[in-house]
């Protein structure tokens, strides 16, 4: 065998390093972009421009792509094998799926910090006596 072969071999058996970083895309960008994303291979070879979609058969991961001559899109790097496509789109995927869970957590504590502030402030409110109505302080017209 040789060591290319090795290599290969090696490799096959082997469950390559990845890391995901997922950007949720502001609402009003586009209507089927749910975010952006950059995944790390290995810890030396990073491939940015990632887009998850969203379409009627769900989420998608969408490699960069750039437009050629005419007019087509081609990706500008893409897995080459089905195991590796499919083991990067779950970690694409499967990132996204925390970083929303973690937002709306995040958005929901500060709905309820929100509102318990809310109720605070409105119970002091009503605790708070109203001045009465009545002769004004001598201070108020310059007199000592």
């Amino acid at each position: 065998m040789s060591d290319a072969e090795r290599g290969t071999a090696e490799q096959g058996s082997q469950k390559l390093d990845m890391s995901v970083k997922v950007y949720p895309a502001p609402a009003q960008d586009s209507k089927n972009l749910l975010a952006t994303a950059t995944v790390t291979l290995g810890g030396c070879f990073a491939i940015r421009g990632l887009r998850i979609l969203d379409s009627e058969k769900g989420a998608f991961v969408s490699m960069p792509q750039r437009r050629n001559a005419q007019g087509e899109y081609k990706d500008i790097c893409f897995p080459t094998t089905a195991e590796m496509r499919k083991e990067l789109h779950s970690a694409v995927l499967g990132e996204y799926q925390r970083t929303m869970e973690q937002s709306y957590s995040r958005a929901e504590k500060a709905m309820e910090r929100r509102e318990s502030v809310l109720e605070t402030l409105s119970q002091k409110a009503a605790e708070v006596k109203p001045p009465t109505p009545g002769k004004a302080k001598a201070a108020d017209k310059g007199e000592r």
